[in-house]
């Protein structure tokens, strides 16, 4: 029997000239009509905040259902609204966020079992949660 899907790997590459810092996690927006963002999974935080060298990646986990599938807030939805964190706990930028489309054109998502990890400086530490 095949395991549900229920991971997607969110990214964000430092295109910029300079390092950069990615605070906390990314701020997600599951379908148009969230109420509100993702829920963040706390054990996933990293001892130190992750810089980007020019070119490097960061990366997030995304769990997008419970096993079992028992949700009330069912969506499938062809992108995911994404805006980072500033580097105070109130600091957001949650309202520059940009809707990135989902790869394969759709995804089911439990909006109230969703959650996302804190960015991590590599993929196995991302996805696993």
């Amino acid at each position: 029997m095949k395991k549900p899907i229920n991971h997607v790997l969110i990214t964000a590459t430092n295109t910029g000239s300079k390092p950069c810092h990615i605070y906390r996690y990314p701020a997600l927006r599951l379908s148009e009509n969230s109420q509100a963002e993702a829920a963040r999974l706390g054990q996933s935080q990293p001892q130190a905040v992750v810089t980007l060298d020019r070119g490097a990646t960061a990366y997030a986990g995304l769990i997008t259902a419970s096993v079992d599938r028992n949700s009330q807030t069912k969506v499938t939805t062809s992108s995911i609204g994404v805006s980072l964190h500033g580097p105070d706990a109130g600091d957001s930028s949650t309202e520059n966020g940009v809707d990135v489309p989902v790869p394969g054109g759709s995804l089911y998502v439990e909006e109230d079992n969703a959650q996302v990890t804190f960015w991590q400086d590599n993929v196995s530490d991302a996805l696993a949660w």
